[in-house]
């Protein structure tokens, strides 16, 4: 690992992530590829310090298509100038944005804002895989929002699945403790009314189904 390298002798030519739909939107880390010497690329874990990158790991440009077909990173069609103090993100139709950082978590902020208001009113129509659809979205876009957290968790409870409930629960943890977030859960229970508590058959599953893969995805 060397460093550090200036960002403004930097462009990037894609980001070390390959996306599924249930991940979106997401920020993503930048593929650096050097202006002067394309040859070198830079690829994460770096961290960013004064409008450098620091210690990233170079590798070839050679090694970038087997990277590529192992699905570990993402490639452009034509780069992008780097610049700090930037952001890089995908949206939920697969744009890519670079933008200032500010800009960016306002950006992704108004997404999540919005995906828990929809999940909030599918839920409380019974549409329970809509409303499940609408929160992830919402955590994608911003992970420090609690609401999308308890949705899932309501969800949980009227599906009668106790564990995916603790696991919400404990996801939340960091931001709100049990006791506040369990009354946010009953809540959202109580908005959804009689048509939600009638969970379909097919959505009803064994306890600790699919919960390693929630824990990935938080759920």
């Amino acid at each position: 690992m060397g460093s550090p390298w200036d960002m403004n002798d930097l462009e990037i030519i894609g980001y070390a992530e390959v996306l599924r739909e249930t991940m979106l939107p997401s920020v993503v880390p930048p593929v650096f590829r050097m202006k002067a010497d394309p040859q070198r690329v830079l690829l994460p874990p770096y961290s960013f310090n004064a409008g450098f990158v620091c210690n990233a790991t170079e590798v070839p440009a050679r090694e970038l298509d087997a990277l590529r077909d192992a699905h570990e990173i993402t490639l452009f069609d034509e780069a992008i100038p780097a610049q700090p103090g930037y952001e890089l993100w995908v949206d939920q139709s697969y744009q890519c944005h670079y933008e200032r950082r500010g800009q960016a978590d306002a950006n992704l902020g108004r997404i999540s804002a919005a995906s828990i208001g929809q999940a909030e009113a599918a839920l409380k129509a019974g549409n329970v895989e809509e409303a499940e659809r609408l929160a992830g979205v919402a955590i994608s876009a911003d992970d420090r929002r609690v609401e999308p957290l308890a949705i899932k968790a309501a969800i949980r409870r009227l599906q009668r699945n106790a564990t995916g409930e603790s696991l919400m629960a404990e996801l939340a943890a960091p931001v709100l403790e049990e006791r506040l977030f369990s009354l946010l859960v009953t809540d959202y229970c109580r908005s959804a009314g009689s048509a939600a508590q009638d969970v379909p058959e097919r959505l009803l599953r064994r306890p600790m189904r699919g919960v390693a893969a929630e824990r990935l995805v938080a759920a």
